[in-house]
């Protein structure tokens, strides 16, 4: 077993580039029993993953959740910020594949594999350098009010979601169960129609990276689907206006209890199409000094 995964990248007091600090971090374990989501804000590298359940883990063990070795191993491949963003991101996939191999995963069962999306960035002057695959998401806001949304929203769940939003209200089982089938596609699409960092020389073909003039930006926000407000109609994108009026408001924790709140109201997952009641939530506000 690859033991170094289980240990999880968390620094928040850690100061950052002189022209923003850490204004906020949140981190949160979901309804799972094990917190697939982690974070680093160290050594100027500031970085939000959030791991994905392999369909084959042990939904019980710690040990056994691939989706937390990911995520892992990939904000501690960052952290260490040695050459590019690009360089950091081959280098989380390598360790990524080096583990399952350690581990015994089988890589013909691409369910099997262990996977994280990610967002992460490296603040240099007015600028910062970004990279980003899956789920995770990158929030600029200005000093004019007006916001930006950097990366893009991968829609590979849109179409499960829509069927549990019309059979689950009806439905005896939980979406795993009803929607297992459907599921399994969708987890077997990895690095051929979304990506996120499992192993395959693919997913780096599915990474996004950027350079930004953040000279007139107050706020920069980096989080995991955790964070996003839940979504009655899973076809309509994430309501990022929302979320940076929740967030200048009352914080990323105020994000947080909001979002708790809207999701302990529909426990079964029906008004809010999603896979759990709570997901884990993982969130990095950084300020301009």
């Amino acid at each position: 077993m690859y033991v170094h995964a289980q240990e999880q990248v968390l620094s928040p007091n850690k100061s950052c580039h002189p022209s923003f600090f850490v204004q906020e971090t949140v981190i949160e374990q979901g309804s799972g029993d094990v917190n697939e989501d982690t974070l680093s804000v160290d050594n100027d590298i500031f970085i939000v993953c959030d791991g994905a359940t392999s369909i084959t883990d042990d939904p019980h063990s710690v040990l056994t959740s691939g989706g937390r070795q990911a995520a892992v191993i990939t904000a501690a491949a960052f952290c260490r910020n040695h050459g590019s963003l690009e360089d950091m991101a081959g280098r989380a996939n390598d360790e990524i594949f080096q583990a399952m191999s350690l581990s015994g995963v089988d890589m013909s069962a691409r369910e099997s594999l262990w996977s994280t999306s990610f967002a992460a960035l490296r603040v240099t002057g007015d600028y910062i350098e970004w990279a980003q695959s899956g789920d995770c998401m990158i929030v600029l806001v200005s000093e004019d009010g007006n916001h930006e949304t950097i990366t893009e929203q991968p829609g590979q769940d849109i179409a499960t979601l829509q069927r549990w939003k019309k059979i689950g209200p009806s439905s005896n089982g939980t979406i795993h169960e009803v929607l297992a089938r459907e599921i399994g596609e969708v987890r077997r699409g990895m690095n051929r129609d979304y990506g996120v960092l499992n192993g395959e020389a693919e997913a780096l073909d599915f990474v996004r990276y950027g350079v930004e003039d953040v000279s007139t930006v107050t706020d920069i926000l980096l989080f995991s689907d955790g964070l996003f407000l839940p979504n009655e109609l899973p076809e309509n994108p994430v309501d990022v206006e929302a979320m940076v009026e929740i967030y200048r408001r009352a914080g990323l924790d105020g994000m947080k209890n909001q979002i708790r709140d809207m999701q302990r109201s529909d426990a079964r997952c029906c008004r809010y199409p999603r896979f759990k009641m709570f997901d884990d939530i993982s969130g990095i506000a950084l300020k301009r000094h």
